[in-house]
């Protein structure tokens, strides 16, 4: 189940709200059926979880491609390769790190036919940054 609270966003991410299937609860039979995986307080830049106040949450604010994969030039019909790709993340709090990056995470590749510039998109926890690749 993914959770949203349109009405506490936080640079844009959403935090709170149960989306999706209903559990039922029944424990209780007043209970509307949604489950709260846990409550947010925004306290300065940090993110604290109600349920343990001494476990602060960092909230990815942004990325950016530190270092480009090694290849940046395909032939047709190869496939994609991020050997050498670094990612870093900037996170509420003033705080930096490498965030992990996989295929999944990575649009628009295509090397089906030739392209003088391709431009692929990284995107982790809804941010975003690009780099160009060549196909030939």
């Amino acid at each position: 189940m993914k959770y949203k609270d349109t009405s506490n966003s936080i640079n844009g991410k959403y935090m709170g709200e149960s989306v999706g299937s209903k559990l039922a609860d029944s424990l209780s039979p007043a209970d509307d059926g949604n489950e709260t995986i846990r409550g947010i307080e925004h306290v300065g830049t940090i993110l604290n979880d109600a349920i343990d106040e001494n476990k602060p949450t960092p909230l990815l604010i942004s990325i950016e491609i530190t270092t480009l994969p090694t290849k940046l030039n395909y032939l047709v019909g190869e496939p994609l390769d991020l050997t050498g790709m670094v990612v870093t993340g900037s996170y509420s709090g003033g705080t930096s790190g490498t965030v992990d990056v996989t295929e999944d995470d990575v649009t628009g590749f295509d090397s089906s036919a030739p392209a003088a510039s391709q431009t692929l998109t990284v995107t982790v926890d809804g941010c975003t940054d690009t780099f160009d690749i060549v196909i030939s």
